[in-house]
C-alpha cells in the first residue's frame, strides 16, 4: 500500500503505509520471488479549474517497470483507475524494491491518494 494524504500541485513518489516516502532507491522490499499482478488507485482532485491527466508509477529497483493507473481530470472530484495483468509479466525476485510515483501535469493540484500494488508470490 502506498498513499499521501497530503495536498500536491507536483509530482512525486507517494508514502509507504508506515508513512515513510518511497523515492528510487527505498520502498518495500520484496521477500519472495513474484510477480506484479495489479495496481488500484483512488484520489481527489483538490481544484476545480483542475484538468489533464495523472499516471501512477510503479518502478522495481529504480527502473519503471511500464504498468500502472492513468487518471484522467476533468473535474474536481474523486477518481478512480484499477488494472490487472497475468502472473509474470513484470516478475521480481527477493531483494528487489517496489516504489510509487505520482506523474501529474502541470497545474493538476490533487490529494488523498491511496494506491494498491497487488502482487502474488511464487510458492
Amino acid at each position: 500500500h502506498f498513499g499521501s494524504e497530503e495536498k500536491a500541485d507536483t509530482s512525486g513518489f507517494l508514502k509507504t503505509a508506515a508513512g515513510v516516502e518511497s523515492d528510487l532507491e527505498r520502498g518495500y522490499v520484496m521477500i519472495r520471488d513474484g510477480s506484479i499482478t495489479g495496481i488500484s488507485t483512488s484520489l481527489r482532485i483538490a481544484d476545480e479549474s483542475s484538468s489533464g491527466q495523472i499516471e501512477i508509477i510503479v518502478y522495481k529497483n529504480g527502473e519503471a517497470i511500464g504498468f500502472g493507473n492513468t487518471l484522467e481530470i476533468d473535474s474536481p472530484e474523486s477518481k478512480k483507475d484499477y488494472d490487472i495483468q497475468s502472473e509474470d509479466t513484470v516478475s521480481f525476485e527477493a531483494g528487489d524494491t517496489i516504489s510509487v510515483y505520482v506523474k501529474a501535469q502541470e497545474g493538476l493540484v490533487w490529494e488523498k491518494v491511496i494506491t494498491m500494488v497487488e502482487i502474488t508470490s511464487a510458492e
